[in-house]
């Protein structure tokens, strides 16, 4: 009988925190030999969206989708005990450094990935697998991005992708302050008026900034209905804004050239295509057809 392997992470972790998660789990199970279940929270840090609504299925992979309390609860019990139930069996809890089991349960409990980081790590270097997991999107969202990707001509398109966080502890760039949205702009605004752009933001400031710059932007309409320093952003508690998300960086993806501010989903699969400062040598000779 196969060795089985349950993952999660935190109630609060979005979208790439979790496939950071899952790309930990799968190569770990790949040289193991266990089977691997992800327990797929239905909570506010992916707008209360069940995994299909925005995913299409992960081969080899088992996606369990639990209600956000429960997800909790199964956190309280692994930081307290030495076991956590899971139906009818009760599965050993693993820490670093614990021996391994035939019946395992791990939870990154933060953003660290120290738990699932532990299990990657014994597998020698040399064996991982160097693909990481695919956020594929769900039929339905690929659909509706292959029609918009068709529709405005993207693969001769340069995409731009600003991430705004809301937490300016956690590391990353940039964080909601005007000053620092501000320098972001006028570093985006060297990029020639005339290039087609593809526009990814959470920010309603970032957006229209740029398309008062660029003469030629699409972006996929979403809601900005959270009010913060800088500006209006999108509530990743919103379920159709984060399905449109799952869209855009399917479109993102499509792009010729893509300028990556903050990071998405899936940007390992393009890095041969991220473009960075001094922006002009790298997208001369892009121009809109409608430019003469």
């Amino acid at each position: 009988m196969s060795s089985v392997l349950y993952g999660a992470a935190p109630w609060w972790s979005g979208i790439k925190h979790r496939f950071v998660t899952l790309n930990h789990l799968s190569n770990f199970v790949r040289h193991g030999g266990y089977t691997l279940h992800f327990l797929w929270g239905v909570s506010e840090g992916v707008g209360y969206c069940r995994f299909e609504e925005l995913f299409s299925p992960l081969p080899g992979i088992g996606v369990i989708n639990l209600a956000e309390f429960e997800l909790k609860e199964l956190e309280r019990i692994y930081r307290s005990s030495r076991t956590i139930p899971l139906g009818k069996q009760n599965f050993a809890v693993y820490r670093p450094g614990d021996p391994l089991e035939d019946a395992m349960f791990v939870f990154d409990l933060w953003g660290d990935f120290a738990e699932t980081t532990a299990l990657q790590q014994l597998v020698p270097e040399n064996l991982r697998s160097p693909e990481h997991l695919r956020a594929n999107p769900s039929p339905e969202l690929k659909r509706k991005a292959d029609e918009f990707i068709r529709t405005h001509a993207l693969a001769n398109r340069i995409g731009i992708r600003v991430r705004v966080t809301e937490n300016p502890k956690d590391g990353r760039k940039l964080c909601r302050s005007q000053q620092e949205l501000d320098r972001t702009i006028k570093s985006l605004v060297r990029i020639p008026w005339y290039v087609p752009v593809f526009v990814v933001t959470d920010s309603e400031f970032v957006l229209q900034m740029l398309s008062s710059h660029f003469h030629d932007v699409r972006f996929l309409p979403k809601k900005y209905t959270e009010p913060d320093t800088g500006g209006n952003y999108v509530d990743r508690r919103d379920r159709a804004s984060m399905r449109t998300y799952v869209m855009e960086v399917a479109c993102l993806t499509a792009c010729k050239k893509i300028v990556n501010i903050g990071g998405f989903i899936n940007e390992e699969s393009v890095y041969a295509r991220i473009v960075e400062p001094p922006w002009e040598p790298s997208l001369s000779g892009l121009r809109s057809p409608s430019v003469v």
